[in-house]
Formats: structure tokens, C-alpha cells, sequence
């Protein structure tokens, strides 16, 4: 049980349930799907947030073995040998890719492009400002992937473009809030971070990623009565949150964003 634990902690399987309902979304918006269909779009996103996570954490050993935050980490501590983390990735990477050719043909060729987005994504951190773009885009092409893998074509609704974008600069604003918790440590690691470049002073730009998300998120719910009323408490929580965003750790300030996911699911179904 204690090695189960230290590999959910690892692969922060918590943040896996929180991004599958985008895929979800993809699905629904398409509006046809069977049984099997929502099987391996589950396999599909757990074995995808796996494998991005595990990347993820083998190119940052060489930073979270010195931020004194990231130093009980599984890889740095050995709890999780190099060895095992290699093998959890070589397996969800299969898994991945196997599910999404069962999904149908063109899921099992665009597979291995997200998996390339893991990859590249821990490489963008020394690039001012992309990374929080990048891992947004990286988390919100989970849209586009779920309507691929239920109907097997390229989307042709501009509902799951609005629903990707506004994605990706949610998860881009959180990210503002995330890195500015190891601010000083990345300025002597070069990492160019909102957080480093604005020396800690991240509402404006984190307030911006949000009016752009909020933006997408109206046009996703044009239309629709129904979308509108499960969308206006998303936009009250991105918000809100902008209140506390220096007075509350990371860790509270994530409480705000738990229920987005499943409202957005809940406006779809």
C-alpha cells in the first residue's frame, strides 16, 4: 500500500481526475458515443496525464533535487527509482497510444503529436513567458482529442475551439499563481517565468489569462440558457479567487478551481 501511494503521489492522479472531463467535453460535443467509446477515452486520458506527468517530473529531477520545495519529490528522495519511472512512462505511453488507435484511426495518429507536447513542455520553461501557454495548450487540446476519439474526424463545432482556448489560458493564469511560489529559487535556475519577470507582481497578467479565457468560455455558451447558467459561477470563480491571490497558498487557492471541470461537463449534459 505504501508504494501504491507513492506512485499515485507521483503521477498526481488527482490532477488526472480533474482534467478528464475535458475529454468528456470533446466527446459530448461531437454527441455520439457508446459505451466503449467512454472506456477508452477514459484509458486514453489517464494513461496521456500519466505519461505527461512522469516526463515531466524526469526533466525536472535535475532542478527539484535544489528547490528546497520540490525536494521530497519521489524521484529526488529514490522512492520512485529512475528505473520505475521509465517503465511507468514506456507503459502509459502504450496504453495511450493502443487505446487511441482502438478509438479509431486518426486518434491513433495524432497520439504520439501530445505526447510530443509533454515532451517539449518542460523545455519552454526558459523561455520567457511561453511555458504558462504552453501547458496550458498542452492540457487543452484534451478537448479537440476527445472529439477525435469519438467521432474520428477533425472538429468541425467551434465550440470545441472556444472550449480548448479558454483552457488553455485557465490553465495558463493558475500557473502564473503556481510558479510564484518558487520565484527567487528560478531566478537562480534561469527559468523566465511570469512570476521571475514581474518579480512576484502577477494580478495583472494573471487577471489577463483569465479575461481571455472568460472571453471563449461566452462564446462556448452563445446560444444557450442552459450553458450560461452552469458557466456564470465558472466566471465568478476565476474572479474571486484574484482576491486572495496573495493571501492564500497555491494549495488553497486550487479549491477554486475543483468545480469548473464538472460545471463545464454539467453545461454539456
Amino acid at each position: 500500500m505504501s508504494r501504491v501511494k507513492d506512485f499515485l503521489k507521483f503521477v498526481k492522479i488527482e490532477h488526472t481526475v480533474f482534467d478528464l472531463p475535458f475529454a468528456y467535453a470533446g466527446m459530448l460535443l461531437y454527441g455520439k458515443f457508446t459505451i466503449i467509446t467512454i472506456i477508452l477515452i477514459t484509458i486514453a486520458g489517464i494513461s496521456a496525464r500519466v505519461a505527461g506527468m512522469v516526463i515531466n517530473r524526469i526533466e525536472d529531477y535535475p532542478i527539484d533535487k535544489l528547490n528546497p520545495r520540490t525536494r521530497e519529490r519521489e524521484l529526488v528522495t529514490g522512492k520512485i527509482r529512475f528505473r520505475e519511472a521509465y517503465a511507468i512512462l514506456l507503459i502509459s505511453s502504450i496504453l495511450f497510444e493502443l487505446s487511441a488507435i482502438m478509438l479509431n484511426f486518426l486518434s491513433g495518429l495524432f497520439a504520439p503529436l501530445l505526447l510530443l507536447l509533454f515532451y517539449i513542455y518542460p523545455k519552454t520553461k526558459k523561455i520567457p513567458i511561453i511555458s504558462h501557454i504552453f501547458l496550458g495548450f498542452s492540457i487543452g487540446v484534451i478537448v479537440i482529442a476527445g472529439y477525435i476519439g469519438a467521432s474520428g474526424i477533425i472538429p468541425y463545432d467551434c465550440d470545441v475551439y472556444y472550449l480548448a482556448i479558454f483552457l488553455t489560458f485557465w490553465i495558463g493564469g493558475f500557473d502564473i499563481v503556481y510558479q510564484n511560489q518558487d520565484r527567487e529559487f528560478d531566478k537562480t535556475v534561469n527559468i523566465k517565468s511570469i512570476p521571475v519577470i514581474l518579480n512576484g507582481k502577477i494580478l495583472f497578467p494573471t487577471f489577463v489569462f483569465y479575461l481571455i479565457a472568460t472571453f471563449f468560455l461566452i462564446l462556448y455558451s452563445l446560444g444557450s440558457l442552459w450553458r450560461l447558467f452552469f458557466l456564470i459561477p465558472v466566471i465568478l470563480l476565476l474572479y474571486y479567487r484574484l482576491f486572495y491571490i496573495y493571501s492564500w497558498s497555491v494549495d488553497k487557492l486550487f479549491y477554486f478551481d475543483i468545480p469548473i471541470p464538472f460545471l463545464i461537463l454539467l453545461s454539456l449534459l
